[in-house]
């Protein structure tokens, strides 16, 4: 016996819609779905591959208290965050917060003094404190985090030489500096009163 497909097709549209619409209008007969046991094993396995092993929580453990300040640990924690199905990481990030950090005795005044001396200059205690201060006041822990915020007040502050200070200086020699705060002091050359005689001659073609 033949079955008309056309007929078969209307059938299951009219389903399909009536199932649609009832679901949407108070009807009862929408069909619900739940995920086959595959599916439920195989999330369970997805969890299983990303949450962490006795021996993978022992060894970030590890290597977290190699690190000599508690800002310096947290960095190293946070970039494990989102890597596990656990908690594990936050735990740990959470209690290191509670340890208060020591910017007098780690080692940000090394960091600090680092990005002084690479522009030649002695770091002033009054600006270190003031680093200190805003970190606090920014929430910063990390030597690296800390370190960038000395070399920002740095280059706000006209302290750090540019590419084109670079190029300034590579054609009239150092650029000088505000002996009283390190500041750069642009588009100045140092003159050289005994110099002049033998530049006046070499401008006139007489060296």
């Amino acid at each position: 016996m033949a079955f008309p497909l056309a007929a078969i097709g209307g059938s299951l549209a009219a389903s399909a819609g009536g199932s649609l619409l009832g679901g949407l209008f108070g009807g009862n007969d929408v069909p619900t779905y739940e995920p086959s046991p595959l599916m439920r094993s195989l999330e369970k396995y997805g969890e299983q591959q990303i949450k962490p092993t006795k021996r993978q929580k022992q060894a970030i453990k590890r290597e977290a208290s190699t690190f000599g300040s508690p800002g310096a640990k947290e960095a190293f924690l946070q970039s494990y965050v989102g890597r596990f199905s656990t908690p594990f990481i936050e735990k740990q990030l959470a209690k290191s917060y509670k340890t208060p950090i020591d910017f007098e005795g780690g080692p940000y005044r090394d960091v600090a003094s680092y990005a002084y001396g690479q522009q030649g200059l002695t770091m002033p205690e009054d600006a270190f404190q003031q680093y200190i201060n805003l970190a606090k006041a920014t929430n910063v822990r990390s030597p690296e985090a800390f370190s960038d915020i000395v070399r920002s007040g740095m280059i706000a502050s006209d302290m750090v030489k540019t590419p084109a200070d670079i190029a300034w200086e590579q054609q009239y020699g150092n650029m000088p500096r505000d002996p009283g705060t390190g500041r750069l002091i642009k588009g100045m050359g140092r003159f050289d009163a005994s110099r002049v005689k033998e530049l006046a001659d070499a401008m006139m073609g007489q060296a």
